[in-house]
């Protein structure tokens, strides 16, 4: 739309007219966004304050604090006696008392996340086909399948897990149930909106042979989102992990009860030792699903 004060200026003038308005807008762009900022630095600041995180604990100033309690979870190793065995304090195998428990622990959280993952994404792939919008042959399906997902990634993990326990008893079997439910409902909503940014013309070009709509699928969509999809599994694998880890504090599973244990019964170094353990986990299975990841999209050949 043009501004009448540019409308009816011509040559020099209409520049001014132009250059004046332009400035003027891009002024409240600024002041606009300038607000904006300011509104979230406020209610960022009341949020710290209202939860105590500058004034409840130990002392008033937080970061000490956060050093106090780094401090309580430094182990007490002793250079000379690092190789010692587990009698020994100050040796690393002392640090590590219950390394075998702790190794289960985590091959279990692993083995939570991966059933999970694999479960969830099972359910999800072809309900997505469902719920994209240039695939779905009933609008009403989709819509009641799209709201379906909405609901699975809506409750909170912790508290279904929660309920999960209180119905079946504690164990990995809460904490893998859990997981399908929410790697359903995320995974749905991320492999609906990945199948909706597929090209049209593959599967134009099987419409126009006599194909049906699960040939539609199966040779139009899914070679281009394949890669896609996996990706986002293995996304969601990573996530699980960690969220693995956390639901074994509500009695899940896994080696969140042991860092749940320590954390209780006050063993701040046994908790860093745990907690190492479970971030070079991590890290192995991302590694491992960054290679399944490059494999898959031919990345490995081309370096």
């Amino acid at each position: 739309m043009i501004s009448p004060g540019l409308s009816a200026a011509t040559g020099p003038d209409a520049v001014e007219a132009f250059e004046h308005l332009r400035r003027g807008r891009l002024v409240r762009a600024r002041l606009s966004s300038l607000a904006w900022v300011l509104g979230f630095c406020a209610l960022f600041g009341w949020s710290l304050y209202v939860g105590g995180f500058f004034t409840a604990g130990v002392s008033g100033d937080p970061w000490a604090r956060m050093g106090q309690f780094i401090v309580r979870m430094a182990p007490h190793l002793q250079p000379d006696q690092l190789l010692d065995d587990r009698q020994t304090r100050g040796s690393l195998a002392h640090w590590y008392y219950n390394f075998p428990l702790w190794l289960d622990r985590s091959i279990e959280t692993v083995e939570m996340a991966v059933v999970g993952t694999a479960v969830g994404a099972a359910i999800a792939f072809p309900f997505a086909f469902i719920a994209a919008r240039n695939l779905s042959p009933l609008a009403p399906l989709r819509f009641t399948i799209r709201r379906i997902f909405e609901l699975l990634r809506t409750i909170p993990d912790v508290i279904f897990a929660i309920v999960m326990a209180a119905a079946f008893g504690v164990g990995p079997m809460v904490g893998v149930i859990t997981l399908v439910v929410t790697s359903a409902g995320s995974l749905g909503k991320l492999f609906a909106e990945a199948i909706e940014t597929a090209d049209a013309k593959p599967v134009d070009a099987v419409m126009s042979v006599g194909g049906g709509w699960v040939a539609q699928v199966r040779f139009g969509v899914l070679p281009q989102v394949l890669p896609i999809l996996v990706s986002y599994a293995l996304l969601r694998l990573e996530i699980n992990l960690a969220g693995a880890v956390a639901l074994g504090v509500v009695g899940a599973g896994g080696i969140g009860i042991e860092l749940d244990r320590a954390i209780t019964y006050a063993e701040f170094d046994t908790f860093l030792a745990i907690l190492l353990m479970i971030i070079a986990v991590i890290f192995l299975v991302d590694m491992a699903s960054e290679f399944i990841r490059h494999r898959l999209m031919g990345l490995e050949a081309r370096k």
